[in-house]
């Protein structure tokens, strides 16, 4: 019996599909209607609201949130508003279960590789590399993390997605090749940086389910490093914009000045490597999905 809370997205709704023949599923989201199954209008953000709910639900085996602000950085100014998204769904729903005596054995938490906070001089980020995230949505998300670290870490399961893909998501592949319609790349396009079919995580959220993962914190990427050259030719980019790199290192600056965090972040992922391996959670299972295994204009 699995509770999808943020079953409406794009990683929800994938999910629900996979697992809906297999397991018991019971999806929440935020949007009135859906065509979902067993399907619950909620608004986490409301303690009464979801007291409601939990009143009369019955007791789940797993948890599965996928709560978010995504695609969505924000302001430091905003930091309220992706706390309660980011948090306080979480914390509200894991203390009305926890009050009526049905927390689910397994609490399956979609976290970020924001949460380590790229830097112009860090290659590859691992579980232990230290967290250091600038940006509303990424110090939320760790903040909901540690909440979970501190209560409830024996049934708890942090999968830290590296920008996720499918067939029918093509967003963080497409921010990555193109600006205003015309593709582009900086400086020669070798720079490195780690995507995460989703097909990776059903596999993980299944071999969770299937007890052949053991609790923790595990970043969720494909096996393969990618390369924006790789990017180009996977979308088929026929004529693109080469940016001189000491251009967007310009911005950059400007970016750290002002201490605008959407610069900062994106010409950070630009000039520099940024590798998010996953070789912790594949010392128990194979991840084998990778970019070549969709086409970009095929659709699910």
């Amino acid at each position: 019996s699995i509770l999808i809370s943020g079953v409406n997205g794009a990683i929800g709704s994938f999910i629900y599909n996979r697992f809906f023949e297999d397991y018991s599923i019971t999806g929440v989201g935020y949007r009135d209607n859906s065509n979902k199954e067993n399907y619950f209008s909620l608004d986490l953000t409301k303690e009464n609201d979801v007291n409601t709910f939990i009143e009369q639900s019955k007791k789940y085996d797993v948890l599965i949130f996928l709560v978010g602000l995504a695609h969505k950085k924000g302001k430091n100014h905003d930091l309220d508003e992706f706390r309660c998204v980011n948090k306080k769904t979480l914390t509200n729903l894991l203390s009305t279960l926890k009050k009526y005596n049905i927390l689910p054995q397994k609490i399956i938490f979609a976290s970020t590789i924001s949460v380590y906070g790229e830097k112009i001089n860090k290659y590859i980020y691992d579980e232990d590399s230290d967290r250091d995230p600038f940006s509303p949505y990424a110090i939320t998300k760790l903040e909901a993390e540690d909440y979970l670290l501190d209560n409830f870490k024996d049934q708890t399961w942090i999968l830290r997605f590296a920008p996720v893909y499918a067939s029918n998501f093509q967003l963080n592949i497409n921010r990555r090749t193109k600006i205003r319609g015309f593709f582009y790349k900086v400086g020669d396009g070798s720079n490195k940086l780690s995507l995460c079919n989703i097909e990776n995580i059903s596999s993980v959220i299944k071999n969770i389910i299937e007890d052949k993962v053991p609790n923790g914190t595990y970043n969720i990427s494909d096996e393969k490093d990618y390369d924006y050259n790789d990017l180009l030719l996977y979308v088929n980019a026929k004529w693109v914009v080469t940016i001189p790199t000491f251009l967007i290192k310009w911005f950059y600056h400007i970016g750290k000045m002002m201490n605008n965090i959407f610069i900062k972040e994106n010409t950070i992922k630009l000039i520099s490597n940024n590798v998010f391996p996953s070789n912790k959670i594949r010392k128990y299972i194979v991840l084998p999905y990778k970019l070549n295994d969709l086409s970009p204009h095929k659709k699910r």
